[in-house]
């Protein structure tokens, strides 16, 4: 009996350390606000969030601003800034625009008789740039690069833009979400600065 009981305590312990952990909550907070992130790097969770796995190249945080006192704080994006610790990654956030634009950047060989399928790399709203053919530097001297803009409004853009952490000055409660280019990353090795040195916060994730 004893050992049955004991086997039904380690069972979940080594099932859930098998599990790659994809969501976290950090807190803190400065004289002026407090601030509460939640990262989510799970595709499959940020597609329920925002209605795209944003091709799995972004991780997504839920971020909360709590001005302390009634003090009016100013809220800008550019304040927040995501470190991935294990490989000296980090970034910004990016707007909607920037995930999800409606320009992209192509640039083809001039000329390839004796390639098969053009070269061809796309630099867009996924904020990534991908290659259709192999090749090597030589065949590429003679590249062209233009920007194709899309007439048609993407919706992705529209919904990223309605969700993101707004920017402005208040003193009350305010949230959104922040959409940060890091991939490959382990919410352990995950650390967000906010503002400067006289008001930094600093979160880690574990």
């Amino acid at each position: 009996m004893a050992v049955r009981f004991l086997a039904l305590l380690v069972l979940p312990a080594l099932l859930s350390a098998g599990v790659k952990k994809t969501v976290s909550t950090a807190s803190g907070d400065n004289d002026d606000l407090a601030l509460t992130v939640t990262v989510h790097l799970d595709p499959a969770d940020i597609k329920e969030m925002v209605g795209s796995d944003l091709g799995s190249h972004y991780i997504v945080a839920e971020v909360k601003v709590e001005p302390k006192y009634g003090k009016e704080v100013t809220i800008d994006r550019d304040d927040f800034l995501l470190r991935n610790t294990s490989n000296a990654d980090y970034s910004k956030p990016f707007a909607g625009s920037q995930v999800a634009g409606n320009t992209t950047m192509v640039i083809t060989k001039g000329e390839a008789p004796k390639v098969k399928n053009k070269p061809t790399f796309s630099i867009g709203g996924m904020g990534g740039m991908a290659s259709t053919a192999g090749g090597n530097n030589d065949e590429y001297k003679d590249a062209k690069a233009t920007v194709k803009t899309s007439d048609t409004d993407n919706p992705l853009e529209k919904t990223l833009d309605e969700k993101i952490l707004p920017e402005k000055k208040t003193d009350q409660p305010a949230s959104g979400l922040l959409y940060f280019p890091i991939e490959k990353a382990k919410v352990k090795d995950l650390v967000l600065v906010y503002g400067g040195k006289e008001n930094r916060i600093t979160l880690q994730f574990k």
